[in-house]
């Protein structure tokens, strides 16, 4: 019992996702197309699409949240990083022939 609670516990020190992969696919559903963005239906089936890719579960993010959602101060940190990832990408994307 005390074992499975000391796990519990070290669990709720860290997300389900690894921090460099959520980077990754948290701007990945930001920067969808705006073709899927305004449509529910097509976003839903568009971020399940994003979750095979990277392997992971509904729960496994939506845990993630929550763990940043505990400190605003993550989020902040969390978002100027999406933001140099979105750029690193559009910046590389841009240099294509």
């Amino acid at each position: 019992m005390l074992v499975s609670l000391a796990l519990f516990i070290s669990c709720e020190d860290k997300p389900a996702i690894e921090e460099d992969k959520f980077v990754r696919i948290y701007a990945e559903l930001v920067s969808v197309p705006d073709s899927v963005s305004v449509d529910s239906t097509q976003f839903s089936l568009y971020r399940k699409k994003v979750f095979e890719e990277f392997n992971l579960s509904e729960e496994q993010y939506i845990s993630t949240i929550k763990f940043y959602n505990k400190d605003p101060k993550r989020w902040e940190e969390f978002f100027k990083k999406v933001v140099k990832h979105i750029e690193a990408t559009d910046d590389s994307s841009s240099n294509l022939p």
